[in-house]
């Protein structure tokens, strides 16, 4: 795909964040084109990014270089899909009458 499709795309999807709070639109932007866009289109478009970013929006700018830099809080703790995150004989601990509280 030519670079220049991938900055209209880019640029009407901004334009659609535009009117959020600016985090929200950040985190907009970049979730729709991670969702939205196969990897080679996200790859090409980081690549123009690094080049520069002609003719990319700067709020589309802000929002890709904080995707491309991966996420915010380091990788949740990984579990074993075989092993149970429950220890064995736990046993659940309700306040009388249920609730958690």
């Amino acid at each position: 795909m030519q670079v220049s499709n991938l900055v209209r795309m880019a640029n009407q999807i901004t334009d659609f964040f535009a009117a959020y709070p600016k985090e929200e639109a950040l985190d907009g932007i970049a979730k729709h084109i991670h969702a939205s866009w196969e990897p080679r289109m996200r790859n090409a478009l980081k690549a123009h990014i690094d080049s520069g970013g002609a003719g990319l929006q700067p709020l589309c700018i802000e929002a890709m270089t904080q995707y491309y830099r991966g996420p915010k809080i380091p990788n949740a703790r990984r579990v074993h899909p075989t092993r149970s995150a429950a220890p064995k004989g736990g046993e659940p601990s309700f306040a009388d009458g249920g609730g958690d509280g």
